[in-house]
């Protein structure tokens, strides 16, 4: 009771002002039932109603998508999700619906369901576009000039967070371990090299994202037409606002130094941050405003790459023949490249490009890709009638895995790709252009970085990324799992994704000719 008399006391005034809207919204829920226009196939119908369908999901969704796949191969079909019910399209319709305009089918409104973004504060379309312009303008054209100080900064970022003794095995947490790598790897190129070893700055960058995810994950747990009032009874929301502010509170200062900097006519740094000076004023942004486009830029980052290369280290570590062959490779080509990991020496490293891929396709993080939301009601050119307000996606996952696409998809084959680019394997696809096999492109058949004009802007800094500090691993480390394990890590599921599991272990010994 003392529990219960505390968050009315804390919540009184929330509690007042939405006590009448509760009662409304509790009419009409019941006046409105889960009415349906569309005439496409629904998945799940056995398990009950919808809202006992999206229960189901929560544990099951691969099930569901599994089953629709199998039933509906070249046809849409639709399941309930956390959001309510969405629309599954086939590949076969990808290329047509990625032609559609963005006031018939809006990424923005499906990041904004999908993110919780109108009740956490964030979804703002000028960030967003200023964000965009900036990775596509600045950082994806600077990657040949900043190439070998991101190399440098690899080598040493991974030599402070990784053993130095080359006489003895040393267990390292894989993932929590990537993740300051990959944090300050990163931020050296979004903040600068003073700051990116701060501990303000990595607990921002870091922290910031598992609030971001914990906050969507328990308000998604409520009904999705009560979350608008569950957003003031979760703590995790309050918590991702919390460290909002602090992060806001570091970087204010900084963006202020940079300023001053600017005015003073001092010379300037060549990283993000101030490549996002230069134009904010185009964009009519605020300093709060820069400093939120940091963030969402961090939390857009640090994360999906680090569950990358946690991914392929754990394909790579039971599989000592491939680390070897790899390795072989990357000496090869800096041999041919004065021993620096140019751009080009990156680009020529495509064993270790084709297992970077073939990791991602036997490990998809997402079940699904191409979330889009219906904004206008329209027909395909096979009949299938989209109506407004559907979100609509593609079971990606699937699809890499289909042995129509793929031969013997289970199995993990790390000269895939390689083959397929050389053109010394069949090419179920029929690509005329065998560079589309690699990591960093997008296509209908292979969704891991989007599909079409909103696909990820930030891949071919990611793949620099992946490759320099997997190469720089590799070439310095020796690694192995631990005693009496010989299988692969298995990875965790939630709902549509799929991630490494964070708290296993690898061993770690330094090549002694490196030390």
């Amino acid at each position: 009771m003392e529990a219960i008399a505390k968050v009315v006391e804390e919540r009184g005034p929330v509690l007042a002002s939405v006590a009448v809207i509760l009662v409304t919204a509790f009419i009409a829920s019941l006046l409105v039932g889960g009415s349906d226009n569309s005439n496409i196939p629904l998945v799940g119908t056995e398990v009950g109603n919808a809202e006992k369908r999206r229960k189901a999901f929560i544990t099951n969704g691969y099930d569901f998508y599994k089953k629709g796949y199998d039933l509906f191969r070249s046809k849409a079909f639709r399941l309930t999700g956390l959001d309510g019910d969405r629309i599954v399209l086939p590949r076969s319709l990808m290329e047509e619906v990625r032609q559609l305009p963005d006031d018939v089918i809006n990424i923005n409104k499906a990041f904004d369901i999908m993110n919780e973004q109108k009740h956490l504060g964030m979804g703002d379309l000028r960030q967003t576009e200023f964000l965009i312009h900036v990775i596509r303008g600045d950082l994806t054209r600077s990657l040949v000039r900043i190439n070998p100080r991101l190399s440098d900064e690899t080598a040493r970022t991974i030599r402070e967070n990784l053993p130095e003794s080359s006489d003895e095995w040393t267990s390292v947490v894989a993932y929590q371990t990537m993740l300051t790598i990959v944090a300050t790897i990163s931020g050296a190129i979004f903040i600068g090299p003073e700051l990116c070893r701060s501990e303000d700055y990595l607990k921002a960058s870091i922290g910031y994202t598992l609030d971001f995810i914990n906050a969507v994950t328990k308000l998604k747990q409520w009904s999705r037409r009560w979350r608008w009032f569950g957003r003031y009874f979760t703590p995790e929301v309050d918590k991702l606002f919390a460290e909002r502010k602090k992060a806001h509170i570091f970087l204010r200062p900084v963006i202020e130094q940079r300023r001053a900097a600017m005015a003073a006519g001092h010379d300037l740094p060549d990283d993000t941050l101030q490549w996002m000076l230069n134009k904010v004023d185009e964009f009519g942004l605020s300093d709060d405003n820069l400093a939120e486009t940091q963030l969402n830029l961090s939390m857009a980052a640090i994360h999906t790459t680090t569950l990358t290369v946690t991914m392929i280290l754990y394909d790579l570590v039971i599989r000592p023949d491939v680390i070897e062959e790899v390795r072989e490779e990357i000496e090869t080509v800096l041999a041919a490249n004065g021993g620096v990991m140019t751009s080009h020496a990156l680009f020529e490293m495509k064993l270790l490009d084709s297992v970077m891929k073939e990791s991602q396709r036997v490990n998809p993080g997402s079940m699904i890709r191409f979330q889009r939301y219906v904004a206008k009601p329209v027909t395909l050119s096979d009949g299938t009638h989209l109506p407004a307000g559907y979100m609509i996606e593609t079971p990606h996952a699937l699809t890499v895995q289909d042995p129509e696409v793929y031969r013997n998809p289970e199995v993990f084959d790390p000269h895939r790709f390689l083959n397929l680019r050389n053109g010394t394997s069949e090419d179920l696809l029929g690509y005329k252009n065998k560079e589309q096999h690699q990591f960093v492109t997008v296509t209908k058949d292979f969704m891991h970085f989007g599909y079409g004009r909103h696909s990820c802007p930030g891949r071919f800094f990611a793949a620099n990324e992946i490759k320099l500090i997997l190469a720089r691993v590799l070439l310095d480390y020796d690694i192995k799992m631990p005693p009496g394990l010989t299988e692969r890590y298995a990875n965790l599921k939630m709902g549509t994704d799929a991630f490494p599991d964070p708290t296993k272990e690898i061993l770690f010994k330094r090549v002694a000719s490196t030390s």
